[in-house]
């Protein structure tokens, strides 16, 4: 009787597969960050609904807004592509990230429906991505993603620094919703 030949060596030869969750994750950052260039491309259109009035934006405002888009759109890209290693400054990088979208989003909204009156689109828009972005973030706490990355290792200052700008610029853009 003659043993069985050895399995022919894979790809990924020496290393578990990645958790499915991660995948789904991984293609919702993509999917996030093409809608927030948009975003950055709209905030250049000079005008923005305050308590039902169009309020003027100054080039200045424009550009920071479009800026701090762009540094989300660009946090979301490098966290997407990055999201396979096993880093795990990337797991809670991302984690972090999706916290904070979601709860700005949602200040945000809160703040536009204060301001202006309710609008039942907004809100729908405004709920299915603040679902999606707590689906991901549940994700990214499951067992098999947490044991997935394991490396350790200080998240980057340049990922630390767009967060951040995007953050303050967001902050200050929803402090003057509210008190405009």
């Amino acid at each position: 009787m003659q043993p069985k030949p050895a399995p022919a060596p894979s790809d990924t030869d020496g290393e578990e597969r990645r958790p499915t969750s991660v995948l789904l994750v991984y293609t919702w950052d993509l999917v996030r960050a093409i809608l927030v260039f948009f975003v950055a491309f709209a905030a250049f259109g000079g005008a923005t609904d305050v308590s039902g009035k169009t309020v003027q934006l100054s080039t200045p405002v424009q550009i920071f807004l479009a800026l701090s888009s762009a540094a989300l759109g660009a946090v979301l890209l490098l966290l997407g592509m990055l999201l396979t290693r096993h880093y795990a400054w990337i797991r809670r990088a991302q984690i972090t990230v999706l916290a904070m979208m979601v709860g700005i989003g949602l200040l945000s909204f809160a703040v536009v429906q204060w301001r202006s009156g309710f609008h039942v689109e907004q809100l729908a828009g405004t709920l299915l991505l603040a679902l999606i972005d707590l689906l991901a973030l549940v994700a990214m706490t499951g067992h098999r993603v947490t044991a997935w990355y394991r490396d350790p290792g200080p998240v980057p200052f340049y990922i630390g620094s767009l967060v951040a700008f995007w953050a303050a610029v967001s902050a200050a853009y929803i402090v003057i919703e509210a008190f405009s």
